[in-house]
């Protein structure tokens, strides 16, 4: 199997590099990547500095890094890399599952748990390859509406002169292509001021996004026929498009589209529009961060019924990350727990949601998690 799309579209291994200060450890990944025919390990590391010296001047496609060191843990060896080259893709080798919340939250492409399993790894690899694979002529502009809002050309976010440029740039992706009238654009983002001023605001915003764009020698059309404007959104990759698309159209969860399903979930990156006071985007995301926690369940509930609980838990942990309360991720994290034999995880996660419940609501859980607790 090859890997495409690093290297002008042609067909090449995956360039990894291993820092991990354990060398049997160094040694069993390095056999199985080799193994797998999809990688070349260009080079392998027991200190994470001479790592970075590597890799300041050395292209690398993903880093294996071990996240518990003694000179630099992995998480803070990952930032490091990804200023080195922000287009690396990180996988973090761990022994401990509780460090797989840092590792989302850092936007790691995937976690491994000691002992790696041939099979797991073989996940890994073929998520690298889906996300990784750019097309012949790839998008130069990426838009993260999950988490804080960003515009970013390669290595550079897209800065703007005021927040209201960021609002309406954000307001016009929030409909998805559609065209919105002016008039509407207008009562949402400048309610308080009259007809001619809030018009001049508008026209002076729009002035100001275009100029941020043109600055950056990026090209995103916005469009204006009879009174109306649209963003054209096949211009640009964007998180918060890819989802919805995945949404409207994504049927049940086997085992042909898992995968699909599970790229589609890595995109939550937190709270849509997080941290800014759009009022209007409120109903979305609510709607969204929904819409993202069916997701999870369906994607625990095709591990369970693979009895492969583990797997369900990881996904479920990730939910309680956004949504700690939630009644049905901790029920089903529990079950999945109980049903893998790990007896003391589902005990102390039953005892954190309990405590939560009762700080936060002044409720009990319900007798159905005793139930599962036996």
């Amino acid at each position: 199997m090859h890997f495409y799309g690093f290297v002008g579209g042609e067909p090449n291994l995956i360039r990894a590099i291993i820092v991990d200060d354990e060398q049997p450890s160094v040694v069993k990944l390095e056999k199985l990547l080799n193994e797998s025919g999809m990688v070349e390990v260009r080079n392998t590391f027991t200190e994470p500095l001479v790592a970075l010296d590597y890799v300041k001047n050395n292209q690398v496609d993903v880093a294996f890094l071990d996240i518990e060191m003694p000179d630099m843990d992995g998480i803070e060896l990952a930032n490091r890399v990804i200023d080195l080259q922000g287009r690396i893709a990180v996988v973090f080798i761990t022994a401990y599952n509780q460090y797989a919340v840092e590792a989302f939250r850092l936007n790691a492409l995937d976690y491994l748990m000691k002992p790696v399993t041939v099979e797991r790894l073989r996940e890994t690899l073929e998520r690298i390859v889906r996300e990784k694979t750019i097309p012949m002529n790839p998008v130069k502009v990426q838009i993260r509406c999950f988490g804080k809002f960003r515009v970013t050309t390669g290595y550079e976010e897209v800065k703007f002169r005021t927040e209201k440029a960021v609002e309406l740039l954000a307001f016009l992706i929030d409909r998805k292509g559609n065209f919105v009238n002016r008039n509407e654009i207008i009562d949402r983002l400048w309610e308080e001021y009259d007809g001619d001023r809030a018009l001049i605001y508008f026209n002076t915003t729009l002035h100001y996004i275009k100029k941020a764009l043109f600055q950056m020698e990026v090209t995103i059309p916005i469009k204006h026929d009879r009174g109306s404007y649209r963003i054209d959104t096949s211009g640009f990759w964007c998180d918060y498009c890819r989802f919805g698309e995945f949404i409207a159209k994504h049927g049940k969860v086997n085992q042909g589209n898992i995968l699909e399903y599970e790229e589609v979930a890595g995109l939550y990156g937190g709270d849509y529009l997080k941290g800014e006071d759009f009022y209007w985007a409120e109903h979305n995301r609510q709607m969204l961060k929904d819409q993202f926690i069916r997701l999870l369940l369906e994607i625990a509930g095709y591990y369970k019924n693979d009895e492969n609980y583990p797997k369900a838990a990881e996904w479920l942990r990730l939910g309680l990350i956004h949504e700690s309360l939630h009644r049905e991720l901790n029920y089903q994290l529990i079950e999945a727990l109980v049903r893998g034999n790990d007896l003391n995880s589902a005990n102390r996660y039953y005892k954190i949601y309990q405590n939560e419940i009762k700080r936060k609501l002044r409720q009990e859980p319900d007798e159905s998690f005793m139930k599962l607790l036996g």
